[in-house]
């Protein structure tokens, strides 16, 4: 096969890639395709954070460089290692930019360039990449079964958050009805405070949990608390699934694996729903999870990790017959009736465990109920972006407090009205603005400027990011501490990058608050 030139002549460099174009079209090497019509991607087999998937549009290039559109973390990569364009003529090509170890397809070393299939294996060093067809239509059906799960559990969710409403507002008609005498320390209406406050926490808890589910999925693969998430999942499902499951857990602390924390939720939502549909008379759940051992992995087809963690979704439910476990992963296969699913539950969590470098094996009988066991590749904590709740952790050892001159942005006039009424008796005076707009005309010359600014991130006319951006314009040093009810973590993560305070999830801790305000120095210390 012919190589190609360096990519130092334009006009030389575009005839050498038509001129190969028409060489393979005449060895009818690859089915002519047009661009639009082809879609590609990869998918990182072996090496660093398996599992990763990548679309490839018009180029995609490999190598250690962080601006490399696939990063891979190998001393064997070069900086500017390959890349894979797609031609004129429709086809896929790779080419080996002058690699120092060079690059190899399906075992054989590229010299220049080569025209891929779908199916090759790309080898950079260790690292083994699958380029593979990419159909969108696979993205929009896993979105249409998350939104399917979210609604099968919508009564469950609206019984408890009925309940969670019942015991405010009957908390709050009962202090309405009190004798003006009352004291505040009095024993009932310090138990109606406390249950107001339990109930509030559990409602903004269980917002939470529903938010995580529910967001989109493309995301950076992270280090991932799995132990907390299992919990998280046991928290949720004890308050939204019918009380004749009863759910047990046994989850071995810090137990942490690489990659999305999304996906992984959805995994474990996915297998809890398939348990309790399993159950319709009731029974157990039982979620474990720990370390795998070596004689967990035995039962492995293959091994290409050192350690693993091992989790088992166990019901005691009606089980299923040999043919029916053989196609649980088929897309669109399901028992169920056409109001119970669409059968994409159990396709995605295979597709979950196998983007994470995974194995599952289930065991199951008829009317002996059903065991999910999953291994998936262990993962420290070393690399972990630090989050909001360890950042908080050491801004609130500061003990000191100021009197504040505080900018309150939020254009909701509840939580404006509610926030400002906290702020006032932490002994700070506040200044309110609806919107980024108000915000910076509280920045002119003739008016004092505020010592800190908790800001919204999502408003009308300008929203919290474009004003923080403005803001630290005119004041690199501008203390601001970032609220919202509907938190991405990748976005926390960049503006805790670029100077946030803290970036908080809404409803917030009063004593998180003031921490965070006692930590700030005034702006005439900072001045003078």
């Amino acid at each position: 096969m012919r190589t190609r030139p360096r990519k130092n002549d334009e006009p030389r460099y575009a005839a050498a890639v038509d001129e190969h174009d028409r060489t393979l079209q005449s060895l009818r090497t690859v089915p002519v395709a047009s661009p639009g019509r082809q879609r590609a991607r990869v998918v990182v087999l072996a090496g660093d954070r398996p599992g990763r998937k990548l679309p490839v549009e018009s180029v995609l290039h490999l190598g250690r460089s962080s601006s490399s559109d696939l990063h891979i973390d190998d001393e064997q990569a070069s900086r500017r290692h390959a890349r894979i364009a797609r031609s004129s003529g429709g086809y896929f090509l790779l080419e080996d930019l002058g690699s120092r170890n060079g690059t190899r397809v399906n075992g054989e070393r590229v010299t220049g360039s080569v025209a891929l299939t779908f199916g090759d294996r790309i080898e950079v060093g260790e690292t083994v990449v699958l380029f593979a067809h990419h159909d969108p239509l696979e993205e929009q059906l896993l979105e249409r079964h998350k939104l399917e799960a979210i609604g099968r559990l919508g009564t469950g969710i609206a019984h408890d958050f009925n309940n969670l409403l019942g015991a405010i507002t009957a908390s709050l008609d009962f202090l309405a009805e009190l004798d003006g005498a009352t004291r505040l320390d009095d024993a009932e209406v310090s138990a109606c405070l406390e249950d107001v406050r339990h109930a509030g926490d559990r409602a903004a808890e269980l917002t939470r949990r529903l938010l995580g589910f529910a967001r989109r999925t493309h995301r950076r693969p992270a280090a991932v608390n799995l132990s907390r998430l299992v919990g998280e999942l046991h928290g949720l499902l004890s308050r939204t699934f019918d009380r004749s499951v009863a759910i047990e857990l046994d989850a071995a602390p810090a137990v942490h694996v690489v990659g999305d924390r999304g996906q992984l939720h959805q995994l474990l939502m996915n297998l809890a729903i398939n348990a309790r549909d399993a159950m319709p008379k009731g029974g157990s759940l039982r979620l474990v999870l720990r370390h795998a051992a070596e004689t967990d992995l035995g039962a492995l087809p293959y091994r290409d990790h050192d350690a693993y963690v091992l989790l088992e979704v166990t019901d005691s439910g009606v089980g299923m017959d040999e043919e029916t476990r053989k196609r649980i992963f088929e897309p669109f296969f399901t028992t169920k009736s056409p109001e119970g699913g669409a059968g994409l539950g159990l396709a995605t969590v295979y597709e979950v465990i196998d983007t994470h470098g995974g194995h599952v094996q289930v065991e199951t009988a008829k009317g002996a109920g059903t065991t999910f066991r999953i291994w998936l590749p262990a993962g420290t904590r070393e690399g972990v972006t630090t989050d909001t709740a360890d950042h908080l952790e050491s801004l609130l050892r500061w003990d000191r407090s100021h009197a504040l001159r505080v900018l309150l942005v939020d254009d909701e006039v509840l939580m404006r009205r509610s926030a400002k009424r906290l702020l006032v008796q932490f002994g700070h005076t506040v200044e309110e603005a609806a919107d980024g707009i108000e915000a910076l005309a509280r920045f002119d010359d003739g008016q004092p400027w505020p010592d800190a600014v908790v800001l919204d991130i999502n408003m009308p006319r300008l929203g919290g990011v474009e004003t923080f951006d403005q803001l630290r314009q005119l004041d690199p040093t501008l203390p601001v501490i970032f609220a919202s009810g509907y938190l991405e973590r990748d976005l926390e993560t960049r503006l805790l990058a670029r100077g946030a305070v803290a970036v908080l999830e809404k409803p917030f801790k009063v004593e998180v608050m003031r921490g965070l305000l006692a930590a700030v120095v005034p702006r005439a210390e900072r001045e003078g």
